[in-house]
């Protein structure tokens, strides 16, 4: 599966309760929300893939993301919401931004196997 801008937008939108209770994106202002969502995916994409992997613009709200779906559906949607609100809601954007950097955080941590570079695995000293 691939995951687009717009389901991550549609996910931020629920976020900061821009959704009524038929689940429909409310905003006044869909544009102003839009036009923004596009550079902060940009950003925040280019500052969660691997240093190797070349960043994407994105253009249009049905590109994929390059990340991983599971960094798309967990860890960008509270990004996206706290870039959103930066202005209107600091207080909200802040919360999002604390829980963005930790699920960041925790995507970034992966166990590896230690490698002996200096042969003293059996050195009983």
């Amino acid at each position: 599966m691939a995951v687009t801008g717009q389901q991550v937008f549609d996910m931020a939108m629920t976020l900061i309760d821009e959704v009524s209770e038929t689940g429909n994106i409310v905003i006044e202002n869909p544009g102003y929300y839009k036009a923004k969502a596009l550079t902060f995916l940009t950003t925040l994409q280019t500052e969660l893939i691997p240093l190797d992997q070349s960043p994407v613009i994105q253009t249009d709200l049905s590109q994929y993301l390059l990340v991983s779906d599971r960094i798309a559906l967990l860890v960008l949607p509270y990004g996206l919401a706290a870039h959103l609100l930066l202005i209107d809601d600091p207080n909200s954007a802040s919360f999002f931004n604390d829980r963005y950097e930790e699920l960041k955080r925790k995507q970034q941590t992966r166990s590896q196997p230690i490698t002996d570079v200096y042969g003293v695995n059996g050195f009983n000293g």
